[in-house]
């Protein structure tokens, strides 16, 4: 609360400044009378304001707690926003001083000069107020990235300034601006462990609907440094604007060119480097999957976003050709079908699936992880404990997955397509950007064997662009919230046992074999919200100390453990044949913590695939042919275990798929941050790149194979001569698409 009381003390004495300094902005508008003078009056009281106004949200929001309690950043932020307030407020004054500079007889002849100075401090604040709310230590950045992030934002700054002939307030807004995404950059590394990537502006509308839900929005005390650096970043620019010459700009038609020449200009110049340079090959920035806030923090927002963003056209893998990538299909399928496809557990399993014809449910529970893995949590914790007791299954073991904290949606597409993201770049998200209409998928194979499809998710159906990708990857139903009203929630989100009761539903209404694909919502971050009943809570001492965050993480994993015990007890008593496969997403964001602090002397990949990898089991309730069903682990990839699932239950496989089953034993697993070889050694991404000189002969070999999935899965993903680019974003397509139902996302 001394945070709310000092802002709004400060608020106060701000709006003294503007009274006494309106009264003074009137008396020499009597004394000497200006259009030029009335209009910087009204311009300063309508940005002073601003700054009062920020000082009252930073109280109200200080007076509900979400306010860091740091007394020296109040100070510094306060102090500084009542000077910008007075600044503003008398901007008339200000401009009478300024214009005593850049007399004739002043210290300043020229007024060009002192104007260009306000706009490179302005630059200098405004890079500080993007930067400084999440980076914390400014002086860990390349010098040359810090450089051009204040260049690519002084020179937008600078084409606004003079577009607007020669006024402050458009790069005043692009300096507000700059801070608040900085504050968004801010809450969304605290609540994902990973910065804001392009392929996030291509779903604001999912962050949008899962923003308000179990996550607290508390200003750090360099949000408010943050602030205070953007508030003089935008007087500074009021004050280059406050020198512009009087009379008006379209009255002086050489001015007035010359400001849209040098406005255009610059913006020119900012919008061919970004797009004529290729920032990762000429300039050495790049984001690496494995760590990508460092990349942010050592080489700047903006460097780091543009160079992830130039990959969001996905890169064409050298060397490629169609002809040479549907050889190596022809190949490798060729080769499964002499071997792995030719064995006897494979020609039985197939026998019994084509006369069965199983239903399958596939389980993708929302960040189930076992996070026993970090030393039990320095708290004897011993992960899920039904879920590791499962000795029944066809198949179980690690799943690396190419997301961490968030981004679930690329899980999903590994696990329905078979396609890797290790090769799509960072910070894709192909729900939302690519054409997925031509790529082949579990859902399409299962209808084409006569299979009733059904997606669900407890959540809106425009998250992630469901609504249209569910459609196009073949499923022929979509369950959303809509479908769930009236069902059990748990911290207000759809619980697994409500998705598994509507499971069970499905099943005794449709005796058809059905595929159904279930992704649960129960699980979801944030972790403080404090709504766990008492007796679902759990205890856990983290070096003997209780972590409310973590304990609520466990708790539901441990509810979302009973609820599948649960569910496959169901199973075993229903009299029809039903496959499971259940698996996690992701980890939640905050185990990179642990396992930078306890996990210390190991090789880079080892230490960075912990964070990328879940858990997967492949259960039936019935006798499968070919497998004894003793638990066999086996570790892979999230792009394989769809196949994986096909390949074990007897289902035909495309020649896609036999491919990478054979390709598997060079290449068991692959996700965006590195890939596997089959000695079980791991290499960073990176390693792809170098040279295989001084690998051993199965790092080179799963090099290789890494090499020539990418050909393999660029020609099935992209050369279908139809356009990369989604033609459907989020629910722009349910108004005029004939498919869907009216108002629904149910697919007819």
């Amino acid at each position: 609360m001394l945070v709310a009381l000092l802002s709004c003390i400060f608020a106060v004495a701000s709006v003294v400044l503007g009274v006494i300094a309106r009264r003074r902005a009137h008396a020499l508008a009597a004394d000497t009378p200006d259009a030029r003078r009335t209009d910087q009056r009204v311009s300063g009281m309508a940005w002073g304001a601003v700054f009062v106004a920020l000082q009252l949200f930073i109280a109200a929001w200080s007076s509900i707690g979400l306010v860091q309690q740091d007394l020296l950043a109040a100070i510094i932020m306060n102090v500084t926003l009542t000077l910008c307030a007075g600044a503003s407020f008398a901007r008339p004054l200000v401009r009478e001083r300024l214009e005593l500079l850049c007399a004739a007889e002043g210290r300043l002849p020229r007024r060009l000069v002192l104007m260009v100075a306000f706009i490179l401090l302005g630059g200098v604040m405004a890079t500080l107020g993007l930067e400084i709310p999440s980076n914390h230590n400014i002086l860990w950045m390349y010098p040359l990235c810090l450089f051009l992030e204040y260049a690519l934002i002084t020179a937008v700054a600078a084409g606004l300034f003079f577009l607007g002939q020669r006024r402050g307030g458009a790069p005043a807004i692009l300096a507000l601006g700059l801070f608040i995404l900085g504050i968004a950059e801010y809450f969304v590394i605290t609540f994902k462990s990973t910065p804001i990537q392009p392929g996030d502006l291509s779903a604001l509308s999912t962050a949008a609907a899962v923003a308000g839900t179990g996550y607290t929005y508390t200003l750090s005390s360099f949000c408010l440094y943050g602030l205070a650096l953007a508030a003089l970043g935008m007087v500074s620019f009021h004050l280059a604007g406050a020198l512009r010459p009087a009379g008006r700009a379209f009255a002086n038609r050489r001015r007035l060119a010359t400001n849209l020449l040098v406005g255009v200009l610059c913006l020119a110049g900012v919008t061919c480097h970004v797009t004529l340079i290729d920032y990762y090959n000429t300039l050495g920035i790049q984001v690496y999957t494995w760590r990508p806030l460092e990349s942010y923090y050592r080489q700047g927002f903006l460097p780091a976003f543009i160079s992830s963003a130039q990959t969001i056209v996905p890169p064409k893998p050298e060397g490629y050709d169609a002809d040479e990538a549907q050889d190596l299909i022809d190949e490798y399928a060729a080769s499964y079908d002499a071997n792995e496809g030719a064995t006897d557990a494979r020609t039985q399993a197939s026998a019994q699936f084509d006369e069965e014809k199983p239903t399958v449910i596939a389980i993708m529970n929302e960040t189930f992880s076992d996070l026993s893995i970090y030393q039990f949590l320095h708290a004897n914790y011993q992960g899920p404990q039904y879920f590791k007791s499962i000795s029944d299954a066809l198949l179980r073991g690690r799943l690396y997955v190419s997301a961490y904290g968030g981004g679930t949606c690329n899980t999903e597409f590994e696990f329905l397509t078979g396609n890797s993201m290790a090769f799509l770049g960072q910070g894709v998200y192909p729900y939302t950007i690519y054409n997925l209409t031509q790529t082949e998928s579990l859902a399409h194979q299962f209808r084409d064997l006569g299979y009733t499809t059904t997606a669900m998710h407890p959540n809106h159906g425009t998250n992630w662009n469901r609504e249209n990708v569910y459609r196009d990857l073949g499923f022929d139903e979509f369950l959303t919230i809509d479908d769930f009203e009236g069902a059990d929630t748990l911290r207000g989100m759809v619980t697994d046992d409500a998705t598994y009761d509507r499971i069970l539903e499905l099943l005794e209404n449709n005796e058809d074999p059905q595929f159904i694909f279930d992704v649960t919502m129960q699980n979801h971050s944030g972790y403080e919200t404090g709504l766990i009943p008492a007796d679902k809570r759990t205890n856990y001492l983290i070096d003997g100390v209780y972590d409310a965050e973590v304990n609520e993480y466990l708790a539901l994993i441990e509810e979302s453990d009973r609820a599948l015990e649960e569910f496959i007890g169901k199973l075993q008593n229903l009299n029809r044949k039903v496959i499971v496969v259940f698996f996690g997403d992701h980890q939640p964001y905050f185990p990179s913590e642990y396992n930078d602090l306890w996990f210390t002397g190991e090789d880079a990949a080892t230490h960075t695939e912990r964070l990328w990898q879940t858990n997967y089991v492949i259960w039936a309730n019935y006798d499968v042919a070919g497998n004894d069903q003793t638990s066999q682990e086996v570790d892979l990839s999230c792009n394989y275990l769809g196949t994986m699932l096909m390949d074990i239950v007897g289902a035909p496989l495309s020649d896609y798929q036999k491919a990478q089953l054979s390709l598997r034993e060079a290449l068991p697993a692959i996700n965006t941050t590195g890939y596997c070889d089959a000695d079980g050694i791991w290499y960073l991404s990176e390693a792809a790149r170098n040279s295989v000189e001084g690998m051993s002969q199965a790092g080179a070999d799963a090099t290789e194979a890494r090499r020539r999935l990418s050909l393999m899965q660029y020609l099935k993903l992209f050369d279908h001569g139809d356009g990369i680019f989604t033609k459907t974003l989020q629910s722009a397509a349910n108004e005029t698409d004939p498919n869907l139902d009216p108002g629904t996302t149910k697919i007819k």
